[in-house]
């Protein structure tokens, strides 16, 4: 219908700059009135691209990452990338299988969590990945880019606020001490401890706590204890409503019978009442930074191999802590 050979059709749909004007027009109008779409698979088919970037997380229960993929897509689809999602449930097994499964796929790039940095099998499956992989707010891994936040100087401030308000017995509740996050902010908290010269209480520090019912399970057991915690770090991430819950349950309103301190912030932490002082960082920036290191990363094989992006935290101080 525009009267030119199929290469040159290609090239103006592919946007090549040599296709003179005209014949460019001559082109499109004759896709408009034929109604005719792309065929990303038989692009790929013929090209050996599938233009297609993954992420895996943990779940998607976590209302924050959403944050970081939409900045992510965003970034992704002005380059010309469809954005798939999945989920690693926090198992290494998973995430052994889904980079077999993005890599029968043509999948270009990934980004992805891990759950257990030093595991054996994850480690061996990234190092065969034909593709590049991101490591999404995880430690340096062999040969991996990463983007992360700064956790472990967000628990020191967290800390440092509750003991310069006089509390000694603060508990923590924290997430999978296997991957960067938890153990950052479980050295942070140790830190700020030791700094004070406040000795550790074991039985204060409660990890693995994954879910809800976790954080709501930790906070009745904590406050049952015979000297119940004064103040509570929730230090795990989108774990504040678990321990709200038990709280209310209990009875304790936050920032009279208990000073109270999140991990990460959140609406949920911003319209309690009282609000709730939280450590923030910019998810939405971590998500443009991961985007544009993965697709550098993808581009050229010269870019350095291994960068890591560490990204600041601040504590946002509200009012739901006191002086015991």
């Amino acid at each position: 219908m525009a009267g030119v050979a199929v290469g040159t059709v290609s090239r103006v749909l592919n946007d090549n700059p040599t296709v003179a004007e005209p014949i460019r027009c001559k082109v499109h109008e004759a896709v408009a009135r034929l109604g005719y779409q792309l065929d990303p698979v038989a692009q790929s088919m013929r090209g050996n691209r599938s233009r297609l970037v993954a992420c895996a997380i943990r779940d998607f229960d976590i209302p924050r990452f959403g944050t970081f993929i939409r900045e992510a897509e965003q970034v992704l689809r002005v380059a010309g990338y469809t954005l798939l999602l999945s989920s690693t449930t926090n198992s290494p097994a998973v995430e052994v299988a889904l980079l077999r499964a993005f890599e029968s796929r043509k999948v270009e790039g990934v980004m992805m969590t891990v759950s257990d940095e030093r595991n054996a099998e994850v480690l061996a499956a990234l190092a065969r990945a034909p593709m590049p992989v991101l490591a999404i707010d995880r430690d340096r891994l062999p040969g991996i880019d990463r983007v992360a936040a700064d956790h472990r100087s967000g628990a020191v401030a967290a800390m440092a606020h509750l003991l310069e308000l006089g509390h000694r017995r603060i508990a923590m509740l924290v997430g999978d001490t296997r991957a960067f996050p938890s153990r950052s902010r479980v050295e942070g908290f140790r830190q700020a401890l030791a700094a004070a010269g406040v000795a550790p209480q074991p039985r204060l520090l409660r990890d693995r706590v994954l879910t809800a019912e976790d954080a709501f399970r930790e906070t009745m057991a904590l406050m049952n204890l015979p000297e119940p915690p004064t103040a509570i770090f929730v230090a795990a991430m989108d774990m504040l409503g678990g321990c709200l819950r038990a709280l209310r349950q209990l009875g304790s309103q936050v920032g009279r019978d208990i000073s109270l301190v999140a991990g990460s912030d959140s609406e949920l932490a911003e319209l309690h009442e009282p609000p709730v002082t939280a450590i923030s960082w910019d998810l939405a920036a971590m998500g443009r930074h991961a985007a544009t290191m993965l697709l550098e990363r993808m581009g050229s094989a010269e870019v350095e191999v291994g960068r890591s992006l560490l990204l600041p935290t601040q504590l946002v101080i509200r009012r739901s802590c006191r002086a015991p």
